[in-house]
């Protein structure tokens, strides 16, 4: 039997094997109309339905970040989302479609003492059965890109993402709360997200996708706190005051925006819906991700 017959045995296993992952989460966890879903045939992502409409972007003055700032009003078109991160499976579907190398194993990491790599200890490699569930990491922007280019998909422009964290009730956290120059963390919950906290109370780092469904936002998607920072489509830089319509970012810059905190963070400010980050797009991380949108067709 030829290599390539090989691999195009292994591409489908992995397939079918992150399919049967997919309807295990649908079936175990809640949140989203399920009339306002479906499944991408590419790589078997369930995706769920986020309406267009107008939101605040940002936060007023005091209550976040200055780089959250100005508050903006932005119109955003009707998209899908992933309902979850990408997995180790799916990208390593992906790899062997298109015989691209996979990220390298995470490493044993130190940061002040801690030990923060307890989910890969041990293992030998992405091939390892119980990693199949957990995002993939150690991936740079290029590489996202490349996957959700294969997968007939984009990934999320920073104001997609944080409308789909958000919600029209402006939640502070994926899962409500509304925060305030009193209370910059009102909602919080840390049971609700992967977070520092949570993650070294039981020696892990990245957890299963959907691990946390009490934690969906109102559009059901999961994990957009937590677990991992996710690679947006969009350059980092300043907001700029007025309206704006499915904006795609600051002009090119040398930084990609990442969104949404990770299992490593303890500080809970990163966790929030509106809260910005920033990474150089050739950096491989254990702490970052991705997930993907699609724009069409609607439900």
């Amino acid at each position: 039997m030829s290599t390539d017959h090989l691999s195009r045995i292994s591409g489908a296993a992995l397939i079918l094997l992150s399919l049967l992952f997919v309807v295990f989460y649908m079936s175990g966890c809640g949140g989203g109309d399920d009339s306002n879903s479906k499944i991408n045939s590419k790589d078997a992502s369930p995706m769920v339905w986020v309406a267009g409409d107008t939101f605040n972007m940002g936060s007023d003055n005091g209550v976040g970040g200055a780089d959250e700032q100005p508050a903006h009003l932005v119109t955003l078109s009707g998209y899908w989302i992933y309902k979850y991160e990408v997995t180790v499976a799916q990208y390593r579907a992906f790899c062997t479609a298109t015989s691209r190398a996979l990220p390298s194993f995470p490493q044993p990491k130190t940061d002040s003492g801690d030990v923060s790599n307890y989910s890969w200890e041990g293992k030998a490699g992405w091939d390892n059965p119980s990693l199949q569930l957990h995002p993939i990491v150690n991936v740079t922007w290029a590489d996202a890109q490349a996957y959700a280019a294969w997968a007939g998909v984009a990934l999320p422009t920073e104001a997609q993402y944080e409308y789909a964290a958000r919600g029209k009730a402006s939640n502070n956290f994926p899962w409500g709360g509304a925060g305030t120059a009193a209370d910059l963390f009102a909602g919080w919950d840390q049971t609700k997200c992967a977070n520092g906290l949570n993650s070294k109370a039981v020696n892990i780092s990245t957890w299963p996708v959907g691990s946390f469904p009490a934690g969906a936002s109102a559009c059901g998607a999961e994990d957009l706190a937590g677990n991992v920072w996710e690679w947006c489509a969009d350059w980092y830089g300043p907001y700029t005051a007025g309206a704006a319509t499915d904006p795609t970012g600051a002009p090119t810059e040398g930084r990609r925006v990442i969104r949404g905190g990770s299992w490593y963070e303890s500080n809970n400010f990163v966790y929030r819906s509106t809260a910005r980050w920033y990474s150089a797009p050739a950096n491989a991380w254990p702490i970052i991700g991705f997930r993907c949108v699609s724009v069409s067709p609607e439900p």
